[in-house]
């Protein structure tokens, strides 16, 4: 039993011993900002064989990024000797925050035994031309975006910029008509010089738009370039009840949307027949189900449901008309349902499958 003791304590020591052969003075280098176009940097770890034995460095890799290659030297260290890992860094095409792990294996007593190192910094982008930074374009003016999407609650209120680049070699002007009522616009830029930058401020409400689920508007703005004079701008929202006001007995007391299936497969079938299928829902929860709104991804989908209001426990089924007249190839549609449930305020139903042409006779 000693003899068995001994033999675990002196391979547990050997192999403490192994993986000492090599002491590195640091195993992190810190790079700190460089500039995504400034060329290759490199660091250097600095390391020395405290063991007896000869060691030689088989490998030095990283699968973190193929930005980073190794410089190392190629025959073994002797007892007491110091060697360097030199690791290199492009950093083109590569932005932000980064920390790489290197794995450096070595030859000891005939047994591999991995080390690992780690770089890590940040990449300092280099500046965007213009063409980059405005990355849309309509004519002769670009920006950023052309839609803006939010995520609402009904009495919310959202203000946000648009802005836009004159790439024209003219100065251009910019006025607005009419808007719809829940879009207003608090400044636009009345003309630019060429090359230059303009804003447009404006706001949206929610509850001016007076709607559920998915919604939208659009601001139109007239130019004087003679590419495109129109540019239009496009404003998306995915309106709720406003939860976050609710209290904890409300919560624990909430309604609760339940569906037996979400997804109705009819398979192959041919075009130009009235497809019909069913789903149910069911209020599980503790208050009665509102349902705000309900949405079809195609007007050939028709739903129909007999209430719009559930008490707890009770259930309605929801009929769903699939009109397929001159449509063939695969189908999918969607019904959404709107309602006051925290924490499904939105149920999507899906209808898919395949149509083909009625055979001729």
């Amino acid at each position: 039993m000693k003899k068995i003791v001994l033999s675990i304590c002196l391979c547990f020591i050997i192999n403490i011993f192994y993986a000492q052969g090599f002491k590195f003075v640091e195993t992190t280098h810190e790079f700190y900002h460089i500039q995504e176009v400034g060329g290759k940097v490199n660091c250097q770890f600095l390391f020395a064989n405290v063991s007896s034995s000869d060691i030689s460095i088989s490998n030095v890799s990283s699968a973190a990024c193929p930005c980073l290659s190794f410089e190392w030297k190629q025959t073994s260290i002797k007892p007491n000797d110091k060697g360097t890992v030199t690791v290199y860094m492009d950093p083109i095409n590569r932005k932000g925050m980064f920390a790489y792990p290197i794995q450096v294996t070595t030859l000891e007593n005939g047994k591999p035994v991995n080390y690992e190192l780690m770089v890590k910094g940040y990449i300092v982008p280099k500046p965007q031309t213009k063409q980059e930074e405005y990355g849309m374009k309509e004519g002769n003016l670009r920006y950023k975006t052309n839609q803006k999407r939010y995520i609402m609650h009904r009495e919310q209120v959202v203000y946000d910029t648009i802005n836009f680049y004159n790439e024209w070699d003219s100065v251009m002007t910019f006025t607005y008509s009419s808007l719809p009522p829940s879009i207003k616009i608090s400044y636009l830029t009345p003309s630019l010089e060429p090359k230059g930058e303009g804003i447009l401020a404006f706001s949206f409400s929610a509850k001016v738009k007076n709607d559920w689920g998915n919604v939208w508007d659009r601001m139109e703005m007239f130019t004087n370039d003679p590419d495109r004079p129109k540019k239009t701008f496009y404003i998306t929202a995915e309106v709720y009840d406003d939860f976050s006001v609710w209290t904890p007995e409300q919560r624990a007391n909430a309604p609760h949307i339940y569906y037996d299936t979400d997804e109705f497969n009819f398979g192959t079938d041919t075009s130009g027949k009235d497809i019909k299928c069913t789903f149910t829902i069911k209020n599980t929860g503790k208050s009665n189900l509102l349902i705000r709104k309900v949405k079809t991804s195609c007007g050939c989908t028709t739903p129909t449901l007999i209430k719009t209001e559930l008490a707890p426990g009770e259930s309605i089924p929801v009929d769903a008309l699939f009109r397929t007249s001159n449509k063939t190839g695969s189908q999918y549609r969607t019904i959404d349902i709107i309602t006051n449930d925290p924490d499904q305020p939105k149920v999507t139903l899906k209808i898919r499958g395949t149509l083909i042409e009625v055979p001729k006779k």
